[in-house]
């Protein structure tokens, strides 16, 4: 390791930064946030109605990814958004296109509704682990293992947007049986555990879980005015609260930048290097990126793939 303190450091310029800068501490700066915001409930919570009443709120161009049958329609007369075709096939590669074409038409705020389908829909996480193990006749154990890039690759795609995020989430459910102010049995759904990857609450910012009296309950927020917060009906309000929080700091400029110029065909392996260096530098690895094809991908990972093509070739 170089020892800094007897070796002066050399100076970089702004287009080719030292790759060192992406290890080297310095004090911290607050800097703007996109949202992050994570949503769960049983049926009849009204996620998907609060998921829209706060990204209208907070976004200026609203973005629908379906995979709900077209059912964000039923709210186009309450809120302003644009939204793709109603989604069959809900694949980790279709919501990274998806998420692609959002970016590439540079909407500013999306909802993913529900992306526990792509987690135990048609095509979603588990349908692939389901045909990984009969492909190789293994275990579903080891199946995991051909799959979880795909889910890696999702979540980086998801947290990378150059926008506010907002997702739902179904629940587990279970039904209840109580009396009522008559003595009458009456059974209740409820919901129990999110559906979809057990850890993923600790990647979104936000993470609030609701009921049938569409009450919200923040089970994480990154601030104390908003943890642990119980909000009925959250609408514009609680959105700005959010908001408030959101745009504290440094303002921070999107990759676009970056993205365009990792489509350009005579890139070099070096500057492929140089590139990736300063994707890293400003955490824009998780990107999502259009190619000509149609297909979407990670700016990172579309870069990692045209690097190593040149590397085979030479």
């Amino acid at each position: 390791m170089t020892d800094t303190s007897t070796t002066p450091p050399v100076e970089a310029s702004a287009s080719q930064p030292d790759p060192g800068d992406r290890f080297r501490f310095t004090t911290a700066v607050r800097q703007q946030r996109p949202a992050r915001i994570l949503l769960d409930g049983p049926p009849g919570a009204g996620t998907l109605y609060t998921s829209l009443a706060l990204a209208t709120s907070i976004g200026d161009r609203v973005a629908v990814i379906d995979a709900q049958r077209g059912r964000a329609t039923a709210y186009a007369q309450t809120f302003t958004f644009d939204m793709c075709p109603p989604l069959s096939y809900c694949s980790p590669d279709t919501l990274v296109t998806m998420l692609a074409h959002c970016a590439e038409q540079r909407y500013d705020t999306v909802v993913v509704s529900p992306l526990s389908v792509f987690w135990n829909g048609p095509g979603g996480i588990r349908d692939q682990v389901t045909r990984a193990s009969k492909r190789t006749a293994s275990s579903k154990w080891s199946a995991w293992d051909d799959v979880r890039p795909a889910v890696r690759h999702m979540l980086d795609a998801l947290l990378g947007y150059p926008g506010h995020v907002l997702a739902t989430v179904r629940n587990k459910l279970d039904y209840v049986a109580e009396p009522d102010e008559n003595g009458r049995v009456t059974r209740h759904i409820i919901g129990l555990a999110p559906v979809g990857q057990e850890d993923m609450a600790y990647e979104w910012d936000f993470v609030g879980t609701m009921d049938r009296s569409h009450t919200l309950v923040m089970v994480k927020a990154p601030t104390e005015d908003l943890a642990d917060r119980v909000e009925p009906k959250p609408g514009a309000r609680f959105a700005a609260d959010i908001k408030s929080w959101l745009d504290q700091g440094e303002p921070v400029k999107p990759p676009y930048d970056l993205a365009d110029e990792a489509r350009l065909p005579s890139l070099t392996f070096e500057e492929l290097s140089d590139l990736m260096n300063r994707v890293r530098l400003r955490q824009a690895e998780g990107h999502p990126l259009l190619l000509p094809t149609g297909k979407g991908i990670t700016l990172g990972a579309h870069i990692s793939q045209r690097g190593n093509e040149l590397r085979r070739e030479n």
